[in-house]
């Protein structure tokens, strides 16, 4: 809502503007309708409080306008909010007092010498207590007919009944005013006006005037407007001023359901981040059994978190909005024994995927005894890493790691000839079990362009056939299963060239550099290349790209 006051020259164009911006609001939440009204309240929310925020120093609005705003969105409130719904407020006779005799008669509570604040109920059962409520004094008095006074005014001209009115509507502009200042900073009236229809409340009050007031009850034409029009005028007259009143900014304050917005709205903030603790713990005391189950506490846990951190950031907000509403600031639970299991979860995490990486490795190939020496060294270190756990995640982290030992060790390792060459499956046998060859064509710009099929075995491996050699005399064709680029890991220069003597000579063009390890990343991108050619191994290509 762009409205600077400063723009405007009188007292009377600032609260001309302003009321109009007020009115704006209503409109645009009346036009609404029901099924959208909590949608537009929550767009402009911001820029209303600001707005009246900004404004209520300079005593410019219409204090009824700001109070029927306020409603709006301490009702938007209620109705999102089920641990508001359950308030109960005090009823209409504890704010209504007859002049002459104290309390009504429909109230049994004594007259009070002032208004103490207003505070919620800490025993569960929400209600809404404000002890030593002052009533508001009504002053009515039966009108006594004089023949004098008839006199007087007939002699002056005055019509009787002109002048009847014009004593009725003072009097009614006077109750109006003393209602208006009963209301001004009374959080507990505030609270009746949100929790009861404005229709109902006018009707209780009505029927309280009516029952402690008889002679409104005397039908004729001596009153004005007939009993029930007298009824109407007095009941309207103190709503309106109870409403004026409520609207009014009680500096340094702000007004009385400014006020209440303020403390309803720390209630919610206080439940709900109530509520995210209750279930943060009960998280935090769960055991995780499985890396699934560990995952899935952790997400849970940091739902929660990620929800806590946001209803922070509306409450650092709204707190800025309200900050002249008073009481004391949101009190926020202790989270330090969640965020401590959600560390603790995020590293127990990190070690079973290491776990998991540590055995998929283990599975890529036959194990030699110096690879399968260096995964369970790297399962040691991985144990060393406890510290960093909960004595709660112990358990699950132990129970992966001796599991994955006991595989590991329970695997044969892989026998490794004098030479160092790795064994491949015999020329006949993997060539009856590839069922379809794939072909690719190789140019290395210094031999003839040459060609290699590739397929897969029963066993998932890639097989390929080739020429044995590349030029001529090219010798006829080899078929060899090749080893997954970690059979390499533990090879020497020398070990690999000795093995790759048993392969065709144009995965040795391709794949041999001059150093072991450029021969390893030469013949790894080789392996990739052949095997995504084969639609049954591209899954395995893709497990071996996240292992790199």
């Amino acid at each position: 809502m762009d409205f600077d006051p400063d723009q405007f020259e009188s007292f009377a164009a600032v609260a001309d503007g302003a009321n109009k911006l007020l009115m704006l609001v209503l409109a645009a939440v009346i036009k609404a309708g029901a099924t959208r009204e909590h949608e537009i309240l929550a767009e402009i929310r911001d820029a209303v409080l600001t707005f009246i925020q900004r404004l209520e120093a300079r005593k410019v609005m219409d204090t009824m306008l700001v109070s029927r705003v306020r409603i709006l969105y301490i009702r938007s409130l209620l109705a999102r909010s089920p641990e508001l719904q359950s308030i109960k407020v005090s009823p209409v006779e504890c704010f209504l007092e007859k002049a002459n005799t104290g309390r009504s008669r429909s109230s049994s509570r004594g007259n009070s010498p002032g208004r103490s604040p207003v505070h919620f109920d800490s025993s569960g059962s929400n209600a809404l207590v404000a002890e030593h409520i002052q009533g508001f004094k009504v002053h009515i008095k039966q009108e006594k007919k004089s023949k004098l006074s008839s006199i007087v005014l007939k002699l002056r001209g005055i019509d009787q009944e002109t002048w009847r009115q014009h004593v009725t509507g003072g009097k009614l502009r006077e109750i109006t005013e003393d209602a208006k200042a009963f209301a001004v900073g009374n959080k507990a009236l505030a609270a009746l006006f949100v929790h009861t229809p404005a229709g109902e409340l006018q009707r209780q009050i009505r029927s309280w005037l009516a029952e402690n007031f008889d002679f409104l009850s005397v039908s004729g034409s001596d009153a004005v407007g007939g009993t029930s029009g007298q009824l109407e005028l007095l009941s309207t007259a103190i709503m309106d001023g109870w409403m004026a009143g409520l609207g009014a900014a009680q500096l340094p304050n702000t007004d009385a359901l400014g006020q209440l917005l303020s403390d309803y709205t720390k209630r919610v903030y206080t439940s709900q981040m109530q509520h995210l603790k209750d279930i943060a713990g009960t998280l935090a005391m769960e055991e995780a059994e499985d890396p699934a189950h560990v995952n899935k506490l952790r997400s849970a846990l940091e739902s929660v978190d990620h929800k806590r951190r946001k209803i922070l950031r509306q409450m650092k907000s709204d707190m800025a909005l309200m900050m002249k509403s008073g009481g004391s600031p949101i009190h926020t639970p202790s989270t330090a024994a969640e965020d401590a299991r959600l560390a603790s979860l995020i590293s127990l995490d990190e070690i079973l995927n290491q776990v998991k990486e540590i055995m998929r490795e283990a599975s890529l190939s036959p194990l030699k005894k110096l690879r399968k020496e260096k995964l369970l060294a790297s399962l040691d270190a991985l144990s060393e890493r406890m510290p960093s756990l909960l004595e709660i995640d112990h358990p699950c982290a132990q129970r992966q790691i001796l599991k994955a030992r006991r595989d590991i060790e329970s695997m044969s390792e892989e026998e490794t000839h004098p030479s160092g060459e790795t064994r491949f499956l015999p020329s006949s046998a993997a060539r009856s079990e590839v069922n379809q060859w794939n072909v690719l064509q190789f140019n290395t710009g210094s031999t003839p362009p040459f060609i290699i099929k590739c397929g897969a075995n029963s066993n998932s491996e890639l097989v390929i056939k080739a020429d044995a050699r590349v030029q001529e005399p090219k010798g006829g064709e080899i078929v060899r299963t090749l080893p997954p680029p970690s059979a390499l890991t533990d090879m020497n220069y020398e070990e690999i060239k000795q093995a790759f003597d048993q392969l065709p000579e144009a995965v040795c063009l391709l794949a041999l550099a001059r150093t072991a390890e450029g021969t390893r990343a030469r013949y790894s991108r080789l392996y990739r290349t052949l095997a995504m050619k084969v639609p049954s191994l591209r899954d395995s290509v893709v497990e071996l790209e996240k292992g790199v």
